[in-house]
């Protein structure tokens, strides 16, 4: 959905450079000595613009027998330059869309990492001997290093390896562990009380990992903002890798000891969704457009926002193309959508769009589902 919705914005962009072009052609020449036709340069700049528009509208270069040969060529130049600029934006931000779902499993690695450093600072904090006169005493019977959870995550290879390949460490960024650990975890008491203990029982170690897991490095707001400044889709990613996390941390009491969640059961499967979905999706915008326009015969479709028509459209491709799917989950999941990243009222208006459309699709044929997608849906 971001993708589709950059590649919108691009495109609106392109034009508007494609069209700047044009008017460029059409200006006076300021340096030129010879008299200057302003009327029919104004008059040939308008004709251009327009052919340029016909020519993004229809995919295909513009054809006027009657138009001027410097009008035609200016008007298929510029739809080049914004085939050539559209296409770079497209692959790039089929790059992008995937680099950013795999940051999924950065942001997780750097939060398991995180709950190591914070054990190694907290141990640091422990060992000083000189204090500020003004710092608040604190017991130090035990640490969050002393916790068995994060000895084992600080032992885990896998995670190690992980995190040296995808290029993730705290190592420059100590300052902010040390503030985190001072001002969110020395200042919470269910951390405090635990400190206060010298032994604890595994039990209790996870119940402490999982507490600072879920309600400091999640909530609080010095960790969760500095989270947020190294990944700008934190806000989206965020509750992924907080399952991530948490089953990760629940694996250590597990028979066969901690281990690192998999982004994805199949993510060659996924990828290849991810893919199908993006490029079926613009392929087919004007087949979309059309099934759009059919249903919303009471509304102007161009006056549907932006973000609910890409929902909608990205919903019917998937209902098209993906037959596995049942109707019922691809719809619910677009439902969410709406109402995660549009306006109140776009749960049910896509609701309704998508039920309508489901039941006629189906009734003409187009709609086919095999397999998982034959599940009953209701």
């Amino acid at each position: 959905m971001q993708a589709l919705y950059a590649l919108r914005q691009a495109e609106f962009s392109n034009q508007q450079l494609a069209i700047d072009g044009i008017n460029d052609l059409f200006q006076p020449d300021l340096n030129s000595m010879l008299p200057q036709d302003k009327r029919q340069l104004e008059g040939y700049r308008k004709l251009a613009g327009l052919l340029f528009d016909e020519a993004v509208k229809a995919n295909q270069s513009a054809q006027d027998d009657e138009a001027p040969r410097n009008v035609l060529k200016a008007a298929n130049d510029g739809f080049v330059f914004y085939q050539i600029r559209t296409r770079k934006d497209r692959q790039h931000l089929a790059q992008m869309m995937l680099k950013q779902v795999n940051g999924i499993y950065d942001d997780y690695l750097r939060v398991l990492l995180l709950l190591i450093e914070f054990g190694h600072a907290a141990n640091i904090d422990s060992e000083r001997v000189h204090r500020n006169v003004d710092e608040t005493p604190f017991p130090f019977e035990s640490t969050l290093n002393d916790n068995t959870v994060v000895k084992a995550l600080a032992e885990l290879q896998t995670l190690q390896n992980e995190a040296l390949r995808n290029g993730i460490s705290w190592t420059e960024d100590l300052g902010f562990v040390r503030k985190a650990l001072r001002e969110s975890l020395k200042t919470d008491e269910t951390y405090r009380a635990y400190c206060e203990q010298r032994t604890h029982t595994e039990a209790e170690d996870q119940a402490l990992i999982q507490y600072v897991l879920r309600s400091l490095v999640f909530k609080h707001d010095v960790i969760r903002d500095h989270l947020a400044e190294i990944d700008i889709s934190w806000a989206e990613n965020s509750e992924v890798v907080r399952g991530l996390a948490i089953r990760t941390l629940k694996s250590a009491q597990s028979p066969t000891g901690l281990q690192l969640e998999p982004l994805t059961d199949d993510w060659e499967e996924d990828e290849l969704f991810l893919n199908t979905l993006f490029e079926k999706s613009i392929e087919n915008d004007a087949d979309f457009e059309q099934l759009l326009a059919d249903q919303l015969q009471n509304w102007d479709v161009e006056r549907v926002a932006m973000i609910d028509k890409i929902i909608l459209k990205l919903a019917v491709c998937e209902l098209l193309n993906f037959p596995n799917i049942p109707v019922k989950v691809t719809i619910n999941e677009y439902i969410e959508l709406a109402k995660a990243y549009s306006t109140p009222k776009s749960g049910k208006f896509v609701n309704g769009i998508l039920d309508n459309l489901s039941e006629k699709l189906q009734t003409s044929g187009r709609l086919r589902k095999s397999g998982r997608g034959l599940l009953d849906n209701k």
